[in-house]
């Protein structure tokens, strides 16, 4: 496993590799966080993927170890494409890549516009139209009101079902989702909410494994139906009594079939299904 490191945009990333000497040539896994959190959340993930293949894992602009923007900067999805991009660059070929919310998002325009570096795309409770997530419009009231703080004990119960975490995990992410700057959790909630991928999807061609909860307070279940059916070649599982936090708190069990997802999708088996869990 690498020590943490930084790209040339300012992205500091680590390389996890397991793989042994006959495994060096299967392609890479690169992981793309959502908002209020970290590149460590998919570490859950990484006993299924890591002893396989490379899992490329870094800090969203504006969180972790990454560079923090200046509080005017204006966020664009072009922008959070560039430094996936730039990530995706030092697999030095095709990648698989994996997202959850805000980073499925980018997935997503990753495979549509360039589609010759993405092998597979895995998406988690990810929104393809901005307009219908819930609860966002009113972060900056939150913000403006009460603060990181109160912010994040709300998102806490709008992330977990009751119960589905330990008491060290809910502590971890608690306190992470805490650091979250307020300018850049707002501009990024924002830019999502207007964001819009309805008209280009017909254009991903990648094999798509879309994971989503069933209850969610920002994207539907329903949601997950519609890009199924805007993808020629993608496959839906829906993990019942899960809400937005979907790839933590059922960490072992979307990495188990994301692998399983990737080996298929490697050998073209993939294609239309709704799978169950």
């Amino acid at each position: 496993m690498t020590d943490s490191l930084r790209t040339a945009r300012g992205l500091s990333y680590s390389i996890t590799d397991l793989t042994p000497p006959w495994s060096r040539a299967s392609r890479p896994v690169v992981f793309h966080h959502g908002i209020g959190t970290n590149r460590d959340i998919w570490s859950g993930w990484l006993p299924a993927l890591a002893a396989s293949r490379r899992c490329i894992r870094f800090d969203t602009r504006g969180y972790g170890q990454s560079i923090v923007p200046p509080k005017d900067h204006r966020w664009s999805m072009e922008e959070m494409l560039e430094d996936l991009m730039e990530v995706v660059a030092l697999a030095q070929g095709p990648v698989h890549l994996v997202g959850e919310s805000l980073g499925g998002t980018v997935v997503l325009l990753a495979a549509i516009r360039h589609p010759d570096k993405v092998a597979s795309a895995t998406v988690s409770n990810t929104a393809i139209k901005g307009a219908g997530i819930q609860h966002v419009k009113a972060w900056r009231d939150e913000f403006r009101k009460a603060g990181v703080r109160a912010w994040s004990r709300s998102m806490m119960e709008r992330r977990f079902v009751q119960g589905v975490l330990n008491e060290a995990q809910r502590s971890w992410f608690e306190t992470e989702q805490d650091k979250s700057p307020e300018h850049v959790t707002v501009g990024l909630g924002e830019m999502l909410a207007a964001a819009d991928l309805t008209n280009e999807l017909a254009k991903l061609k990648c094999p798509l494994s879309i994971l989503m909860p069933d209850r969610s307070p920002f994207v539907t279940a329903r949601m997950g139906v519609d890009l199924l059916e805007l993808v020629p070649q993608a496959e839906l599982t829906v993990f019942p009594g899960a809400r937005h936090g979907l790839p933590f708190s059922h960490a072992a069990e979307c990495a188990a079939r994301t692998a399983t997802f990737i080996e298929r999708a490697e050998r073209g088996d993939t294609g239309r299904a709704r799978l169950p869990r």
